[in-house]
């Protein structure tokens, strides 16, 4: 493997990272909003600030998987006899960004939902 390998994935987890924080700061615009309405409805209150918590774990793997990548890249190119670690730590790397990638799925799906029950008030 070579070192620049790990580097040239950076760039995909950066959009997603930047479609996250999007998503994130627009559902705590949406929170603060329906915070300050007269007629709050606690249950979608707590409905979107769990799905705010799960965004913020997502971009938490994010960041994890990208760090992973860099050291990577890193050991690699500075150890050229350190495959197997830098293998492994690429892999880690990427079970992190699959995993945050699973839990923007979920949010996805429940975001629905929850708009859904939103829109029925």
């Amino acid at each position: 493997m070579e070192w620049y390998i790990p580097m040239t994935i950076i760039p995909g987890i950066a959009i997603i990272i930047t479609s996250s924080s999007n998503i994130m700061l627009e559902l705590n615009n949406e929170i603060s909003n329906l915070s300050e309405q007269e007629n709050k409805n606690l249950n979608i209150i707590s409905a979107k600030l769990t799905q705010l918590k799960k965004l913020s774990i997502s971009i938490v793997f994010q960041y994890i998987g990208v760090l992973l990548f860099l050291f990577s890249g890193i050991l690699k190119s500075l150890k050229s006899d350190a495959d197997t670690m830098s293998k492994f730590l690429l892999i880690i790397g990427v079970l992190a960004v699959t995993i945050s990638i699973i839990i923007l799925l979920i949010y996805s799906i429940k975001a629905v939902s929850i708009r859904q029950k939103h829109l029925k008030l």
